[in-house]
Order: C-alpha cells, then sequence, then structure tokens
C-alpha cells in the first residue's frame, strides 16, 4: 500500500502493480469504513442514525433533511427495533456528555465517537427490554460476562443444545447453573431417582469422581489410603509418574466419552498400594486384619438380622442346610484360630 498526492491509501495487487481508477477508490472507500468501525465500533452505526432519524417530529424533520426511524430502516433493510436501539443508545450517551444530542446532527454531520468498548454499555441488545431479558442481563452483570452474549444463547436454544452435548466444559457449565437454582435443582434430583438408568450413570459418574479424586491426592501428596483404613506412602518413581494412565488423568480431559481413562488411573495407583503394603510386613498383618474383621462383622449383622419366626415361617431343607454348613464353616475357624493359640 502507498500514498497518492492527497495523502489517501493507494492499494497495490500481490503482483505489485498499480491498481488504477474507480476500483482504487472502492478499496479506499470500504478500508476508511472498516478502519472507522474498527475504531469506534457501535458508535458508527449510532451516528448515521442519529444524524438520519427522528424520533420527536418526523413531518417537520422532512425539510431538514430527516426521516423517522421506519421508513430509515425500511431503506437499510433491517427491523425498526435495530434503528431504535441505536438511537436510544446515543441519546443515553448524549444524556451523558459523551456525544450531541441527535437534534443537534444534521445528515451527513461528522463528531467525535468515543471508544468502542463504551457502546455496549449504552446499547440495549434484543431481547434485553422484557423481565426475562433484564434477569439475563442482570446475572451476566453479576457474574462478569457479555450480556449480550446472553442473551443471544436465549434465542439460539438448538445451537446452546448442541454445544452442551458436544462439549463436556459447557456441560459442566450448564449443569452448575441449573443446580444453582433450587426448581431446577429439585427437578433433576427428583428425574434422577424416578429413572433407573438415571440413578446407575448418576452412582457411576459419583464413583468416578471419587476414584479421580483418590488419584489427584495420590499425585500430590504421595500418600494413600488402603482398603483397610491405612495410609502409606508411595514414593512413585519418575517411570511410575510418566506412566500415561497417570499422564491422561492430568490432562484437563482426562476422558474421550465412553474412556476408562480414570478407572485405569485408579487401578493402577491401587496396584502401588498393594505393592507398598505387601512390601511391609507390618502393614500387611494390619491390611489383613482389617479385612476380615469387615467380612466377619458384614456377616454378623447379616445374621442377626434375620428373625427366628420369619425363618421358621418359610424354612425348608435348602436353608437348613445352608444354616448348617455356615456353622460348622464358623465352628472350623474358631478351632483353628484356637490351636495356634490365640
Amino acid at each position: 500500500m502507498t500514498r497518492t498526492e492527497a495523502g489517501r491509501p493507494s492499494f497495490r495487487p500481490a503482483g505489485g502493480d498499480m491498481v488504477s481508477g474507480q476500483p482504487n477508490e472502492l478499496i479506499s472507500r470500504d478500508a476508511e469504513r472498516f478502519g472507522s468501525f474498527a475504531a469506534a465500533g457501535g458508535w458508527t452505526f449510532g451516528l448515521l442514525v442519529a444524524r438520519s432519524v427522528t424520533k420527536d417530529d418526523p413531518a417537520g424533520a422532512v425539510a431538514e433533511g430527516k426521516v423517522s426511524a421506519k421508513a430509515f430502516a425500511e431503506h437499510a433493510g433491517c427491523a425498526v427495533g435495530r434503528v431504535d436501539r441505536h438511537w436510544k443508545a446515543w441519546q443515553a450517551a448524549a444524556a451523558d456528555g459523551l456525544v450531541p444530542d441527535a437534534a443537534t446532527l444534521a445528515p451527513g454531520a461528522e463528531v467525535d465517537l468515543p471508544e468502542a468498548d463504551v457502546w455496549p454499555g449504552y446499547y440495549a441488545a434484543p431481547g434485553s427490554s422484557g423481565d426475562k431479558g433484564q434477569r439475563v442481563v442482570a446475572e451476566a452483570e453479576a457474574i462478569g460476562a457479555s450480556h449480550k452474549k446472553a442473551l443471544e444463547i436465549t434465542g439460539h436454544r438448538p445451537a446452546m443444545r448442541a454445544a452442551i452435548l458436544g462439549d463436556r466444559l459447557t456441560a459442566e457449565a450448564a449443569r452448575e447453573a441449573l443446580l444453582s437454582r433450587p426448581e431446577e435443582r429439585d427437578a433433576t434430583l427428583a428425574r434422577v431417582l424416578a429413572d433407573p438408568d438415571a440413578r446407575r450413570a448418576a452412582k457411576a459418574g459419583q464413583r468416578r469422581a471419587d476414584h479421580l479424586e483418590y488419584v489427584s491426592r495420590v499425585l500430590d501428596e504421595g500418600t494413600a489410603k488402603t482398603p483397610g483404613g491405612q495410609v502409606v506412602s508411595l514414593a512413585l518413581s519418575p517411570a511410575e509418574l510418566s506412566d500415561e494412565r497417570l499422564a491422561r488423568v492430568r490432562s484437563d480431559e482426562p476422558d474421550e466419552p465412553g474412556g476408562d481413562a480414570v478407572e485405569d488411573a485408579y487401578e493402577f495407583v491401587r496396584e502401588l498400594v498393594d505393592r507398598a503394603v505387601r512390601s511391609d510386613p507390618d502393614a500387611f498383618v494390619r491390611e489383613q486384619r482389617a479385612k476380615f474383621t469387615r467380612t466377619l462383622t458384614a456377616t454378623s449383622r447379616n445374621i442377626l438380622a434375620i428373625d427366628p419366626d420369619d425363618l421358621v415361617a418359610v424354612a425348608d431343607e435348602t436353608l437348613l442346610e445352608r444354616l448348617v454348613e455356615l456353622q460348622a464353616r464358623v465352628n472350623d475357624l474358631a478351632a483353628t484360630l484356637r490351636a495356634v493359640g490365640v
């Protein structure tokens, strides 16, 4: 790009030859319009409306060269509401002294425009005037998000659904937002409790979250809790730390849809914990004792819960045989412990 004698830019094509005549002027004009919008953003459109449209006296404005918002919109090929929003934004800024009042501007007038990032504070995006729009704007402002983007999303629900289904982080944001609304949280929980598939999915999701937390704590603290409740130290070697199963968990998205990265890492860590326990004789004994205690406690609890009267009412030979076998097994285990002097 070079400069002409008048100071305007002149454009060369990729080959380097000068472009002369009408195309040169068209490109220059487009570049100037592009530059003005890049610098002032929506203020550029606001000025076009403010200097061309009158809202107070459309009939008397004809002599001044101004037109109604409806006539301007028809000529522009857009909705009159869009023109109205730009006019109102300009007048709001005029009330704050940022720009001249629209009534003082004639068609073709040029004024210094504020910075582009000031415009969103005055321009009311479509859908922001009703109660729903005001709530969306208020929520966006509360979290520091763009209210314009938030309002656009409310008008494109199929696109929002596609984003939620296609992107994990978007889905998490949607779930967090829904569960922060009491009525939505209650409805979601009721649906989960009523749907067996949803209950299973919820349990699977919770198990995955627990396993991911377990693995993450091991990586952060270098210790792990055994099934028996012991805390063992895991001095992970460089080779173990660089294992692909742990590396995938440390990534932002450990699982592809349907993937098993978290479970693979969890099983790997459990193997490391089991190895650490077996390498320490005292820890191994404590772990085995805790394991047997859990089993006997659960068995005892289940047997004590049996009501003799209920058992007699339904008992048959099979139940009696199972009970006799269980009694014999308990007697054998007790005899074994007595024989070793426990």
